[in-house]
């Protein structure tokens, strides 16, 4: 995807007069899961592949958010959106779900999860919501996803959580932000809350190294990550302070360094409106996108931190890489499909994807 600002923009353009049509190209045995809801506000986890085709299509409790899938690629589980209740697996080899696990008395989950590097346990960020400190449920993937213990997330409102490339640190997005299940939506600590990237021993629950945001932006929140094999960190974050304020809503981290805050192009960083969405490196770990939902945009950047530009697309949000793309996914129904010299969209109809999207 080596492809420079000019040439992006101008196939983001042509694709804005596209109608929908079949994927094509390299990846055509990908696999794709996402979270969607329909015009009736029911939710589903739906798998899908390259071409459109949906595989699995599962009627889910409620609102559902991220996805973390085995290293196998045998199994998956979907979490419940935050302050959600509720976990579901999935076996991707037979294509069948199992019933929803309920969280732990006292726990609510925060969206997302990932599994160990043998793919034994099932890491889940979550929160003890009477204390309002954040917490890592361990769950024994070949005991039926039974909950086994818990440690500290060194941090409030745990979301994102990924495991680096040595295989036993965790890397935990705790996003400051105190919720309860009585108020679900509600943001219950903002003057007083505080954002870190917490590393974590998976074995120990011990906390290897934390980096916390700026006093100047104590209302920047830090939701989402990726890692890339390298070692980078790559951090989307949404800021809950007021709304003439531009702080960075992107960053990059390396352990044993300080924080690295990049800001977009002033017009871009304008139309962000203090929200980005999710963030994915892709494949080769050399780029990452950043998605900004209120902004109807996709922002690309080099590992270095050099803004690379932007792709428009109303409401999008999900981003998965594959070996020669990204995956974009919004709330009108639409999957588009990106590489360095085309850019292809299929729409499911009476659709709304949901915040993620993961490849397979």
């Amino acid at each position: 995807m080596a492809t420079d600002r000019r040439t992006f923009l101008r196939v983001a353009a042509t694709a804005m007069l596209l109608g929908p049509v079949r994927v094509i190209g390299a990846d055509r045995t990908l696999r794709l899961l996402g979270c969607r809801s329909d015009a009736h506000s029911r939710h589903y986890a739906t798998l899908f592949d390259s071409d459109g085709t949906t595989l699995l299509d599962v009627r889910l409790p409620a609102r559902g958010h991220g996805f973390a899938v085995a290293p196998d690629h045998a199994g998956a589980v979907v979490f419940a959106r935050r302050p959600g209740a509720f976990m579901q697996a999935f076996d991707l080899r037979h294509v069948r779900a199992f019933d929803p696990i309920d969280a732990a008395r006292g726990r609510h989950f925060y969206g997302h999860g990932v599994y160990s590097a043998d793919g034994a346990l099932l890491f889940a960020t979550e929160n003890a919501f009477d204390s309002g400190t954040g917490r890592i449920g361990v769950y024994d993937v070949h005991n039926g996803y039974a909950r086994i213990g818990e440690f500290d997330s060194h941090g409030v409102g745990p979301h994102e959580i990924r495991l680096m490339a040595d295989g036993a640190t965790l890397a935990v997005a705790n996003g400051g932000i105190r919720t309860h299940p009585d108020r679900p939506r509600a943001k219950l600590n903002l003057d007083t809350m505080r954002a870190s990237l917490a590393y974590v021993d998976s074995g120990s629950g011990a906390l290897c190294e934390r980096v916390e945001t700026p006093t100047a932006w104590q209302r920047l929140s830090i939701r989402h990550i990726d890692v890339n094999a390298a070692g980078d960190v790559a951090l989307a974050m949404q800021y809950e302070g007021p709304k003439t304020a531009r702080p960075p809503l992107v960053a990059l981290h390396r352990r044993g360094e300080p924080m690295r805050w990049l800001q977009a192009p002033e017009d871009v960083q304008q139309r962000l409106r203090n929200y980005c969405g999710s963030v994915t490196f892709a494949r080769d770990g050399q780029t990452f996108a950043v998605s900004s939902p209120r902004g109807g945009l996709v922002m690309r950047w080099a590992r270095d931190g050099h803004y690379l530009g932007e792709l428009a697309q109303r409401d999008v949000c999900g981003i998965a890489a594959s070996d020669d793309a990204m995956w974009y996914s919004d709330g009108s129904g639409v999957v588009r499909h990106v590489t360095s010299t085309a850019d292809d969209a299929h729409r499911w109809p009476d659709t709304r994807w949901d915040n993620h999207l993961t490849a397979i």
